[in-house]
Order: C-alpha cells, then sequence, then structure tokens
C-alpha cells in the first residue's frame, strides 16, 4: 500500500475557494482512480493561510499513474494553491484501522 500526502498553502481571502476545489475536483479525481482506498483532507488556518494536507492511500505505486500519468510524485492540480505544492508517496510498512473506519 502507499500513502500520498500532497501539501499546499492558499492565502485566507481564498482558503473557502481552494477547499471547494479540492473537494469537487481533486476528491473526485482521487476517488474515481482505480486503487484509491481513501482520502483525508486536513487543514491548518495560520496568520494570513490555510495550509491543506491531503492524505490518500492507494493499492500500489503502479495506480497511482492511473491518477498523475508517469510521474507520481507530480502534483496534479490544474489551480494550483501554491506555486509548487509538495507531494511526497511513502511505502505504509504497518496499519491499525479500526474495522468500521
Amino acid at each position: 500500500m502507499i500513502a500520498r500526502v500532497w501539501h499546499g498553502v492558499a492565502p485566507e481571502a481564498k482558503t473557502s475557494e481552494h477547499l471547494t476545489y479540492i473537494q469537487d475536483e481533486l476528491f473526485r479525481a482521487y476517488r474515481e482512480a482505480p486503487g484509491n482506498q481513501g482520502t483525508i483532507l486536513l487543514a491548518r488556518r495560520r496568520t494570513g493561510c490555510t495550509e491543506f494536507l491531503l492524505f490518500s492511500l492507494w493499492e500500489s505505486a503502479s495506480f497511482l499513474e492511473s491518477l498523475t500519468g508517469p510521474d507520481v510524485d507530480g502534483a496534479i492540480a490544474k489551480k494550483l494553491i501554491n506555486p509548487s505544492p509538495t507531494v511526497k508517496n511513502y511505502e505504509v510498512l504497518v496499519t491499525d484501522f479500526p474495522k468500521d473506519l
């Protein structure tokens, strides 16, 4: 299993607009991609901006290519929240989720 972590920052005045974009566009793209095991969006309000952390789980790295194309470490956002959002992919070694999660 692969965990994909995307980090972006939106100016405070555009937080709502970017939240809508993430929910409507990115969540949809993740949900429709084969191999997606779920997605979580976290937010942290800071002075003058909001940091977003989008965390998703994938069956394997090969499934990420259906979302990203050959550059699995690249951001897929068409509308960039910040000039270079950070994307990192990690191999999941251990999980401990409740069965009803």
